[in-house]
């Protein structure tokens, strides 16, 4: 249900953007006026703006298109709308501690955070507070960002350091064989080397990089390349051996 008075404070929220507007563009005449809504919606994150009763009184269009929810449908409704009901009540409390001690810091650093849905689907995000005093009163901005394909790629390069510390492991077995070993084991230090490198370039890069995925891509073709000489060499090795007590 929306707030009988939602309409107000969106009306006074969005005066008080224009009057900044207006004290900062006065101060520099030659940059163009942007309107507020311009400002919203350019944002590359999902923008959530609460009053301090933690209803929701401003999103922006990035915030429709993460949650499923048109904006009409959002005004005035309590912010725990668009987190999972198991953690509301938790949620409130943070609310009340951020409320009472406002200042810019990511919401739960070191926590998993989730957003939901209209359809119920549930999905990790980041999210940054500010808050902003007014005449009007205490609003808290949120910038919400949907972090899925991070969490796919930290999950996938997990994975790669697992399969990487079995070849080393492997590895290892295959230089402890004598000199049959020897050319596999150089095919798969070289390898390994690629991989080393790729893992660093993924590192380097910030998870959202469209880039990330041809990295991982190629750490796992490398990671296959090194599981297959290495179940060769091993495979030559047990012929050496059968050779040798024959």
């Amino acid at each position: 249900m929306i707030e009988p008075n939602a309409g107000n404070q969106l009306g006074e929220f969005v005066g008080f953007f224009r009057r900044l507007v207006a004290y900062v563009t006065s101060k520099h005449p030659e940059w163009v006026r942007p309107e507020v809504g311009d400002l919203l919606e350019s944002a590359p994150d999902g923008m959530v703006i609460v009053n301090s009763d933690g209803k929701i009184v401003v999103v922006n269009s990035q915030t429709e298109i993460l949650f499923g929810y048109s904006r009409q449908e959002l005004i005035g409704q309590p912010v725990e709308l668009l987190i999972p009901a198991r953690l509301e009540r938790l949620h409130v409390k943070h609310r009340a501690s951020f409320l009472a001690e406002p200042h810019v810091r990511p919401m739960g650093a070191g926590q998993k955070l989730l957003g939901k849905r209209k359809n119920g689907t549930e999905f990790p995000v980041e999210i940054s507070l500010s808050p902003l005093r007014t005449p009007q009163g205490l609003f808290v901005t949120s910038a919400v960002r949907d972090i899925t394909e991070r969490k796919q790629a930290e999950e996938q390069i997990k994975k790669l350091n697992a399969e990487l510390g079995e070849a080393l492991r492997r590895a290892e077995r295959l230089g402890a064989t004598g000199e049959l070993a020897a050319n596999m084991a150089r095919e798969i230090e070289n390898a390994l080397d690629t991989l080393v490198r790729l893992l660093s370039q993924v590192e380097r890069h910030p998870a959202a990089d469209p880039r990330i995925k041809e990295l991982v891509g190629k750490a796992q073709e490398e990671v296959t390349h090194i599981n297959r000489a290495t179940a060769n060499a091993l495979a030559l090795q047990r012929e050496h051996d059968t050779w040798k007590k024959g």
